[in-house]
């Protein structure tokens, strides 16, 4: 049990420093107009630096295959959801795009997604998170053959 503060302790209130507490003594609210910050973020926001649902969502794409391989291991057995995965691991290791678009069709058969069309489809993602340059408004079929040319 410690009787005496340690030094960090502090007695006094202060509301020009930025800190989320001023004092140890005296809990206070920041003063969210000094710190510029937005008004009120949460804490688990500002140690991330993300949002919390930001995870989820990142993720929902592999919870859902997972769900879904459960669902055909349990109807099915676990033949079905392993030929899924190893031609899955098949087709990502294949360099074969008939295509020549971004997302494979076979890959799209096998993830369930050839009838549906996401914002990926439209804009595609350099593999960051955004949109890529090459769908940018500077960056159009023009811009590129002016770049090419030097026009």
């Amino acid at each position: 049990m410690n009787v005496i503060p340690n030094n960090s302790y502090q007695a006094t209130v202060a509301s020009n420093q930025d800190k989320l507490h001023q004092s140890n003594a005296v809990p206070s609210l920041p003063d969210t107009l000094r710190q510029q910050e937005g008004g009120a973020v949460p804490l688990s926001s500002q140690i991330g630096n993300k949002h919390p649902l930001e995870t989820r969502i990142s993720e929902w794409d592999q919870t859902q295959r997972d769900r879904q391989l459960e669902q055909y291991r349990q109807i099915f057995g676990i033949a079905e959801p392993m030929k899924r995965v190893m031609e899955l691991e098949i087709i990502e290791k294949t360099d074969f795009n008939p295509l020549n678009s971004a997302s494979s069709i076979h890959k799209d058969i096998l993830l369930n997604k050839d009838t549906s069309i996401d914002w990926e489809d439209i804009y595609k993602n350099n593999g960051t998170t955004g949109v890529s340059s090459s769908n940018m408004v500077n960056n159009d079929i023009h811009t590129q053959i002016e770049n090419k040319l030097q026009l």
